[in-house]
């Protein structure tokens, strides 16, 4: 994988808990389907969606972005990065992979799985 704008912006964004920068990347009405570690969810809207993402990792003391990369894959945009995490002196890698759907520059649809939380 290589660099890509946008898959950076959204790393950035994600790992700076930036609803702002979230807003702006994804459409009125994107569709979020998460694979988690608690089990998968959906969710529908832009406030809804950037609610859900932003408050991921609320709780952290710290979030470092470790490494971003993007494709595209045909009419589809692959984001993967890895995070950082610590809280109260624990820290913990974190992975999310995400496959887009892009409508006018920005994210319509996102599929995204998520290591959860490995302890380092």
């Amino acid at each position: 994988m290589n660099e890509h704008p946008q898959a950076t912006a959204m790393a950035v964004a994600v790992a700076g808990r930036d609803t702002v920068q979230l807003a702006a990347a994804v459409t009125d009405t994107v569709r979020l389907r998460a694979l988690l570690p608690g089990g998968p969810i959906e969710e529908y809207g832009r406030e809804a969606v950037v609610a859900r993402v932003g408050g991921w990792f609320a709780d952290m003391d710290t979030v470092d972005l470790v490494e971003s990369a993007g494709e595209a894959v045909a009419d589809l945009l692959l984001i993967h990065y890895r995070l950082d995490l610590a809280q109260r002196g624990t820290r913990w890698a974190c992975t999310q992979t995400a496959i887009c759907k892009i409508d006018d520059g920005r994210l319509a649809t996102i599929d995204l799985l998520c290591s959860g939380f490995r302890e380092i």
